[in-house]
């Protein structure tokens, strides 16, 4: 098989000849061009030989046309910040407007996945556009405050977030069309203690699956991210997603047990923790339990959540040869 067909048949839950590996991380200094991500990102696929690409642009780029004052990192090592909420009122929700997607931060990263695809070929790996949720985008937007919104003002955050969804569900639609093969879906409000189960279907779910209209639409993989402790985990079903990641040595469900929530294909399984501070013997050692824990089945392996970008390339280069092709299938 070669990366496209294994990452594929892991998607679809199928066979594959050995389990498929994916590293993603950010890269907060040269994620400020469209070249410097690309170039970034396909040095980064090079070094470490994986079978699926996702692509980390900025973690601020949703917000960016909608008012927010992103301050960019001088350092590789440290995020970019806003310097203030965009949101601070009620009424500010409903002067959100639809944006133009061909332009601003939302053109920025469309211009990324076109150089990222014109430079892979067919048998390499796909790759995943990260696209943030309609209520993490509100989060990024307003901070905290957005939670005492959707206590006493929730009728202004639903309008926000119909134009947040909006505006998600034309940009998912264009980074296909862009070259993206697919969508890595990150939503980091699905959980116990920020939101009750209603709020999470009336807020999250219900505005997430807007905003992936397009994308359904089309045959193009996805994956949803639910991000943090405490997360609703079986809401995954709800979605048109072909994988679930979650961060697996964090919080519940464990392996085993989310084999039995849910028939979709499993990416995650390296703690973010220990890639960052172990060493490649513990962290090969991680791998080759979670394989034996799926029976090498309907799993991606992949880090629970974004790499550290402080880990040492050695831990990253040890789980990379030891997966091609020493990470077997026993089953």
């Amino acid at each position: 098989m070669n990366k496209r067909d294994r990452a594929y048949a892991a998607l679809e839950g199928q066979p594959v000849d050995q389990v498929p590996l994916s590293l993603w991380r950010h890269f907060h200094k040269q994620d400020q061009t469209p070249a410097g991500l690309a170039a970034a990102t396909l040095a980064f696929y090079e070094k470490y030989n994986f079978d699926l690409i996702k692509l980390t642009p900025s973690g601020l780029y949703a917000v960016e046309d909608w008012g927010g004052k992103v301050v960019l990192s001088e350092d590789d090592n440290k995020p970019p910040f806003l310097k203030k909420p965009v949101i601070r009122k009620p009424e500010d929700w409903n002067h959100l407007t639809t944006l133009n997607i061909n332009e601003g931060s939302y053109g920025r990263e469309l211009e990324a996945i076109k150089l990222i695809a014109a430079q892979l070929g067919k048998e390499d790996a796909p790759v995943l556009m990260t696209i943030f949720s309609p209520l993490t985008i509100a989060y990024k937007l307003a901070g905290d405050v957005l939670l005492d919104h959707l206590r006493d003002f929730p009728g202004e955050v639903h309008i926000g977030l119909a134009t947040i969804a909006e505006t998600t569900a034309r940009f998912a639609g264009a980074a296909i069309k862009a070259g993206a093969d697919g969508i890595f879906f990150a939503g980091q409000l699905s959980r116990a203690d920020m939101l009750t189960e209603e709020m999470c279907q009336d807020f999250v779910v219900c505005y997430d699956l807007i905003a992936l209209e397009r994308v359904q639409a089309q045959p193009a993989p996805l994956v949803l991210h639910l991000h943090g402790e405490n997360i609703y985990f079986e809401t995954a079903n709800q979605y048109p997603a072909h994988a679930v990641s979650w961060h697996t040595h964090e919080t519940a469900p464990s392996l085993a047990e989310a084999l039995t929530l849910t028939d979709k294909t499993l990416m995650t399984g390296l703690d973010r923790n220990l890639l960052e501070d172990g060493s490649p013997e513990e962290i090969i050692a991680q791998a080759q339990e979670t394989i034996e824990t799926t029976g090498g089945q309907r799993l991606i392996l992949a880090p629970a959540c974004v790499i550290p970008t402080n880990t040492p390339p050695e831990n990253l280069e040890g789980v990379s040869a030891a997966a091609i092709p020493g990470l077997t299938i026993r089953v």
